[in-house]
């Protein structure tokens, strides 16, 4: 009877044991066969944040400026053509100023000039003439121009007169002396009879002589003379050819000369009202203002450099987020993804869908940490825009972001034994 109930004990404690182990055995089974057979889904977690991607339009200023005034913030809506900032315009307007008149000056020039290559008697003005004083100059100009070829060409002329009067003279003078050498000739004769027949002696005949070779020796210079003075009539009339020729000349290369300068100055004029009219920054398109640069009255606007942004209100958000480098075999466009955005309320887990649409072909460094990494683009799917308007989510630029790309589903166990498994692997290889 004590053996039996000694023995009742040790059965009982067997059983709970049994049991126990029974229980245990179970589990871990149980949990090993989940391990080993259920899938896991395996993501790639990424930092981002909300971008307007290709679609934001930069507002820049090619010559930059000081500003005078600033119509808009971050967050604010504007319609296409509204008014963003204006800069000031003074230094602008003295520069369009002065090429103004330096156009109008040479307008008036090059109608001055070509009224002296045609020979005008007046000049006619284009109608892009407007300053009086400017046309009056050239007119005061061009009267004084041609009075004093006017004057040069009447001294020519009367020298001209001058000389052929003297001319003229000497011709007369001429006919003068050929007469006489035709009386002395006879006279001669006539002596010569009266000596053959012993009137008179040879005296009287070798003075006329004398005289008729006294005679031919002026008109000889006489021709001379008016041979040197018709020569000096030649160059006359030839230097005044020239004179023109020179002053036509000039008067060509001149024209030419302005007409380049105009060009060159007419480009200026409209290079420079473009800069005028874009001292007043308009709007390229509807949207809201986003990364405003500048917050003084009297600022700086360095040329070239973004003023703000304009996300368009037809745009599409995106994601951009920096995928870790170890990942980047996994990630590929077109994979899902869930997003989440630490802006909203986080007391509850609310996930958008997205989906990867672009992964960069090269790395990048992150400018704070350092740490390289790729860069990848996400958009929402139709079914995360559906679950924002749920959730009344609103996305901003700038809004950071978390995103887990899936790449694939891997066991519970593959994720207990890959540590191992690497250890192991690098083990072998540095053996």
């Amino acid at each position: 009877m004590k053996k039996t109930e000694n023995s009742m004990p040790s059965h009982n404690t067997f059983y709970v044991i049994s049991f126990g182990l029974l229980v245990i055995f179970s589990v871990f089974g149980l949990l090993g066969g989940w391990m080993y057979y259920a899938p896991l889904a395996s993501s790639s977690v990424a930092i981002g944040k909300v971008s307007a991607g290709s679609a934001k339009k930069s507002v820049q200023h090619l010559e930059g400026g000081i500003v005078e005034a600033i119509h808009v913030k971050d967050g604010d809506v504007v319609k296409k053509g509204d008014v963003l900032v204006e800069l000031e315009e003074i230094q602008i307007k003295e520069r369009l100023n002065i090429l103004e008149v330096q156009y109008q000056n040479m307008i008036a020039l090059y109608a001055r000039l070509k009224a002296q290559r045609d020979d005008k008697k007046s000049i006619t003005f284009s109608t892009d003439s407007t300053d009086k004083t400017i046309m009056q100059d050239e007119k005061n100009i061009f009267i004084t121009t041609k009075k004093s070829m006017q004057d040069e060409e009447t001294i020519n002329r009367q020298r001209i007169v001058q000389l052929r009067s003297q001319i003229s003279g000497l011709k007369s003078l001429l006919g003068s002396k050929d007469r006489r050498i035709k009386s002395i000739s006879v006279e001669i004769k006539e002596w010569k009879i009266l000596f053959e027949q012993r009137l008179v002696d040879k005296l009287r005949i070798r003075e006329l002589e004398r005289e008729n070779n006294m005679i031919e020796g002026d008109i000889a210079n006489t021709r001379s003379e008016i041979a040197r003075l018709q020569e000096q009539i030649s160059e006359v009339k030839t230097q005044q050819l020239l004179r023109k020729k020179e002053f036509l000349k000039e008067v060509l290369n001149q024209m030419v000369a302005v007409k380049s300068q105009m060009s060159d100055v007419k480009s200026k004029i409209i290079a420079t009202q473009d800069t005028l009219n874009r001292t007043t920054i308009l709007s390229p398109a509807d949207g809201t203002i986003i990364g405003l640069s500048i917050e003084t009255i009297g600022g700086v606007v360095s040329p070239g450099k973004e003023i703000m942004g304009i996300v368009p209100e037809t745009s599409k958000l995106i994601i951009i987020a920096q995928v870790n480098t170890t990942d980047i075999d996994k990630v590929k466009v077109g994979l899902l993804s869930d997003v989440m955005f630490s802006a909203f309320d986080m007391r509850q887990v609310n996930v958008i869908e997205g989906k990867v649409i672009h992964v960069s072909a090269d790395s990048f460094i992150n400018e704070v940490t350092g740490a390289p990494y790729y860069e990848a683009k996400i958009e929402l799917t139709p079914k995360g825009i559906k679950q924002l308007k749920e959730y009344k989510f609103t996305l901003v630029a700038g809004m950071p972001a978390e995103v887990m790309i899936k790449i694939g589903d891997r066991t519970a166990l593959s994720y207990l034994i890959k540590p191992f498994k690497d250890m192991i692997v690098r083990g072998f290889n540095e053996e």
